[in-house]
């Protein structure tokens, strides 16, 4: 067997082997991977591979791309696992108080360095809403999008946490719409501009790295970097950033710097986030490219979101 626990110091595991040549291809790829050895550091974990590589990865950064990834305003700073499982395959890391997140050997050694990445800013044309959203009734939405939405799709009564719609695209939406389809449903806002510029004024350094640190999103097929602020000619006019769809790409040298300021920068939009009633027959109309928008957890609610260019 090459499983075993360790509490502490290095857990060696053995290689793994394939007798049979049906299996050649999937040898030379685990092989590649396998992993040989794994230690929890005071403020990392350091792991090595069969071919001699090693690599640390701070403990911030796993608990946040853990299997739960938890809220910025809930992410320990000074996180560290208490026990420690090894395989060739993966290492799992159980979280305080007992959350087991596993990290394939795969994953680890694609997010050994910082990834170049080119932020992409979208173009801001003409500004649709002269305030970062309204809500308008129901009746002259066809006259207003009379173009028809780019994508449409269906927030449960689960929690969806407040941001930009779909980042992910190197075209970030203009505009997004949300429909209550069930009496009485919550919808949160968040305007990103106004939360960025009280940042710019409270935490000028931390800002200031935020605002040169690209992020990196990602869902499914799509993938794209994105700058969490757009300045033109010395004035803030767009914001974008999604915390549920981040991805685990490091694009920073000083993590602890990075998620220090996205925590900052997640307590001041908690500060101005407004929660609203939508009622069916009214439509809420939002600037994508200036308002966070998301959902609390609300039994029985259905928001259909439609989104536009």
């Amino acid at each position: 067997s090459f499983y075993f626990q360790a509490s502490s110091g290095l857990t060696l595991v053995s290689r793994l082997q394939y007798p049979s040549p049906h299996h050649l291809n999937q040898s030379i790829i685990m092989a590649q991977y396998a992993l040989r050895a794994a230690q929890r550091l005071p403020r990392a974990l350091r792991c090595e591979w069969e071919d001699g590589f090693s690599a640390q990865f701070s403990f911030v950064w796993l608990r946040d791309n853990s299997d739960k990834r938890p809220s910025l305003l809930h992410l320990d700073m000074n996180a560290k696992p208490e026990d420690l499982c090894l395989d060739a395959s993966k290492v799992q890391l159980v979280w305080p108080p007992f959350l087991s997140s596993e990290y394939s050997s795969r994953f680890l050694r694609d997010h050994t360095r910082v990834k170049p990445t080119q932020a992409v800013e979208c173009p801001i044309t003409q500004k649709v809403l002269t305030v970062p959203w309204r809500v308008l009734p129901f009746y002259p939405r066809n006259e207003v999008f009379s173009k028809g939405a780019t994508a449409s799709l269906r927030w449960g009564a689960g929690a969806s946490e407040a941001g930009t719609v779909w980042p992910q695209h190197e075209r970030i939406p203009s505009l997004v719409t949300v429909e209550a389809l069930t009496p009485g449903s919550k919808v949160t806002l968040i305007d990103g501009v106004a939360a960025l510029t009280l940042m710019a004024a409270t935490h000028p350094q931390q800002f200031e790295f935020l605002a040169s640190a690209p992020i990196d999103y990602s869902e499914d097929m799509f993938h794209a970097s994105h700058p969490v602020v757009t300045i033109n000619d010395g004035k803030i006019i767009a914001a974008t950033f999604n915390n549920e769809v981040r991805s685990a790409e490091i694009t920073v040298d000083c993590l602890d710097r990075y998620y220090q300021s996205l925590k900052t920068f997640h307590k001041i939009c908690l500060d101005i986030q407004h929660t609203i009633l939508l009622e069916p027959g009214s439509v809420l109309v939002v600037d994508n490219h200036q308002t966070f928008v998301g959902a609390p957890a609300q039994c029985n609610r259905e928001l259909a979101i439609s989104i536009f260019n």
